[in-house]
């Protein structure tokens, strides 16, 4: 898949009128468990920030569409990613985040060390030839870029740098200490919408007008956007209305964006929104917020509060709007506006996620 989705060229330079994706493949069922498979099974997603697993024995569990994923640090200080799944009956192994010693399933206490080696289950001394060295975990791909964690369910892919060749060290020219941060508030909004329409929310800022009165009068200046994508990532730059803070934004195909985004008084605070897959009409949009290690955490949360209960919450009004539309009889297609200066009017890097979009779905699984 990758080999095809790499091949493709962004036309940053397109002025015309574009057709989108089919109404369908946003309200069918059917078509959401196509691209579970031949794009969220098969993808890099990322589901963190190293920070969330700092210490030996910290976890968290992430959710790839309906899969879920046990990400733990090891002693050894190396991530370790597992199919959150207890290889005796398949309880899960965990929720939510914490630390530990060892992975104890609750079901039966079968426990794991943090490498995913099944060190003893209760009674297995009466078992004949049962050798627990012989079970472990269903490992998962794990790798880390700018400090955030990215796995991948598919062994076969190619590894994350070659995916993203280069984006790492463009982030790292604007904030150098990306990956030494401390999460501050973690903010997940439900959309009830398909996922490729929360996608397609933050990859224009045609709306911002009508939508975000406090972002566009009192945070960023509409009329400096400008949007561009190559190979898998698309690029979003815009000014601050303090005319000194530039907001920089990468959004990683298929579903994650990351980036510098300006708190007056604060100055440029790194940020990881998440559009997590959960039905064909529902995504879970998480909007993380971090802090340099020893920086204005409470200021940081205060303005990540003020931000969710006013962009947050206006942008999962209209993705539940666009949604609703698009089960209407009278609805087929979007059509997207490509303007000459690929300003915050212009629609052409949606254009673009359409294109890899197809592409994935049509590569051979």
């Amino acid at each position: 898949m990758y080999e095809q989705l790499l091949a493709l060229r962004c036309d940053n330079r397109a002025t015309l009128s574009a057709s989108g994706l089919p109404a369908a493949h946003y309200t069918d069922p059917a078509h959401f468990e196509l691209e579970k498979r031949r794009i969220f099974y098969r993808s890099w997603i990322c589901v963190g920030h190293e920070s969330m697993a700092r210490a030996p024995g910290a976890w968290f569990v992430a959710r790839i569409a309906d899969q879920e994923v046990l990400v733990v640090r090891n002693e050894e200080g190396r991530l370790n990613a597992f199919h959150n799944a207890c290889r005796h009956r398949g309880h899960v192994l965990a929720s939510g985040s914490g630390e530990c010693r060892r992975l104890v399933c609750p079901y039966h206490a079968w426990t794991y060390d943090l490498d995913g080696r099944l060190l003893r289950a209760p009674n297995m001394a009466r078992v004949p030839d049962f050798e627990p060295g012989e079970v472990r975990l269903s490992m998962v791909r794990v790798e880390t870029l700018a400090g955030a964690v990215f796995v991948n369910l598919d062994a076969g892919a190619p590894p994350l740098a070659s995916v993203f060749a280069g984006v790492e060290e463009e982030i790292l020219r604007h904030k150098a200490n990306v990956a030494d941060q401390d999460l501050v508030y973690d903010n997940p909004l439900v959309h009830r919408c398909n996922w490729k329409a929360s996608v397609e929310n933050f990859s224009e800022c045609y709306h911002c007008g009508p939508v975000h009165g406090y972002l566009t009068t009192n945070v960023i200046d509409p009329g400096s956007y400008e949007l561009s994508a190559e190979a898998l990532v698309q690029r979003h730059v815009v000014g601050g209305r303090d005319g000194v803070m530039t907001q920089r934004l990468w959004h990683f195909w298929p579903n994650t964006a990351m980036g510098l985004y300006p708190i007056p008084g604060v100055g440029l605070v790194w940020c990881i929104r998440h559009m997590t897959p959960v039905r064909h009409d529902e995504t879970l949009y998480h909007y993380r917020w971090f802090s340099d290690v020893g920086g204005p955490a409470d200021t940081i949360r205060e303005y990540a509060v003020h931000h969710a209960e006013t962009t947050g919450t206006e942008d999962a009004e209209v993705a539940a709007g666009v949604q609703r539309g698009m089960a209407s009889l009278g609805f087929e297609r979007a059509r997207l506006f490509c303007t000459p200066h690929h300003g915050a009017s212009s629609e052409h890097v949606i254009k673009y996620f359409h294109d890899l979009v197809r592409t994935a779905m049509a590569a051979p699984e």
